[in-house]
């Protein structure tokens, strides 16, 4: 099957048929029961969020710095987990930046799972 990226904002989007993953760090009581699963461990940690927004990092180093901290072992099981179930199902990682902002860390993770 396949792993999809998308907005939390375009989360109707996504029924049944899809394996819903939010992988921000913090997700709103209104939308945790929406979500089939909530892997924050797989959101990028404050500070290198915090230092790519103020522009410090560039893309590539904030991918291998990101890359880097999905190197602990709660983020690699969570990504073999993913990677097995997506095998035989649509699964869609969900954050809050828009889609269409293509240096999202879900893009990356997403690259990692298909990788790994």
């Amino acid at each position: 099957m396949t792993i999809y990226t998308d907005s939390l904002t375009n989360l109707s989007r996504y029924k049944n048929d899809f394996y819903r993953i939010a992988v921000s760090s913090t997700l709103p009581f209104e939308l945790q029961h929406k979500m089939d699963a909530w892997f924050y461990e797989l959101s990028p940690s404050k500070s290198l969020t915090e230092k790519f927004e103020r522009e410090e990092l560039s893309i590539n180093d904030y991918t291998a710095l990101y890359q880097k901290e999905m190197n602990s072992s709660k983020a690699i099981s969570n990504i073999r987990w993913i990677k097995d179930y997506s095998r035989k199902n649509d699964v869609v990682l969900l954050c809050y930046e828009p889609e269409n902002l293509n240096n999202c860390h879900r893009h990356i993770l997403k690259q990692i799972i298909e990788q790994s």
